[in-house]
């Protein structure tokens, strides 16, 4: 059994905060209640599920995130949901290669950023 739970960055003060996802209220807000019990209005745009899955520095892996996978160098991966398949995948982004394969199998992942803090890292930068 999996540990289900989620991140987003805060309205107020811009940190991401980890916990149980309460989407939308009655207000139109969506926050995310941390384990000390409080309760954060966050962005919405920036929520995402944990994937259940660790980076090679045992750092959890999260929609959203952007990883490398193997020891390359030339590409970078983005964590997605793919409802089709209803699974998480990377979705890599080469020269002029585009695709996507399931999260995981194996293949070690390095966590280099999250699209929310780092775009620039899917356009070949990296800090």
């Amino acid at each position: 059994m999996r540990e289900i739970k989620f991140r987003g960055k805060g309205k107020k003060d811009g940190k991401w905060y980890f916990g149980n996802l309460y989407d939308i209220d009655t207000y139109g807000r969506t926050h995310i209640c941390t384990i000390n019990g409080g309760c954060l209005d966050i962005d919405h745009e920036t929520v995402g599920q944990f994937t259940g899955l660790y980076d090679c520095d045992g750092k959890e892996i999260y929609e959203g995130d952007i990883i490398r996978f193997g020891n390359s160098k030339c590409g970078v991966c983005e964590v997605k949901w793919d409802e089709s398949i209803a699974a998480f995948c990377i979705c890599f982004y080469f020269k002029d290669e585009i695709g996507s394969r399931p999260l995981g199998g194996g293949v070690e992942f390095a966590i280099i950023g999250n699209i929310h803090d780092n775009p620039e890292l899917l356009k070949g930068g990296e800090k």
